[in-house]
């Protein structure tokens, strides 16, 4: 095995490196890496502000039906309640074409009394 040593030092063909790694470059570029993802970060969030949190443009969005409901029982009241309301109420539907809403007990009187065009009339 010491031949093949001598042979490769004294042939003029054959060269070896010095040293493997530099340490100065391999620690120059260690550092430079450490450094850039220390401060890309924040070079990032500066070019970028909308990335960072603000309470200002947070919006109120309600998660889509069916939700959870805090008190069923008051919700079903107030449905029922407005329901009845719009169910037994005179109102506009489209005030320009003259469309009124009628309380459904007057809608069905007014058919019991008239009849339905088109079908013949209920004998009484």
């Amino acid at each position: 095995m010491a031949d093949t040593v001598e042979y490769v030092q004294d042939n003029p063909k054959t060269s070896r490196e010095e040293a493997d790694w530099p340490i100065g470059w391999v620690g120059l570029i260690f550092l430079g890496t450490f450094v850039f993802l220390a401060i890309a970060p924040f070079v990032l969030m500066a070019a970028f502000p909308r990335a960072l949190p603000d309470a200002s443009r947070r919006v109120l969005v309600e998660p889509p039906a069916p939700r959870l409901q805090v008190s069923p029982a008051e919700d079903l009241a107030r449905f029922r309640s407005e329901e009845d309301k719009r169910l037994n109420t005179y109102y506009w539907v489209d005030r320009q074409k003259g469309i009124v809403h009628v309380p459904i007990r007057e809608a069905m009187k007014k058919l019991a009394r008239d009849g339905i065009p088109g079908f013949p009339k209920a004998k009484p």
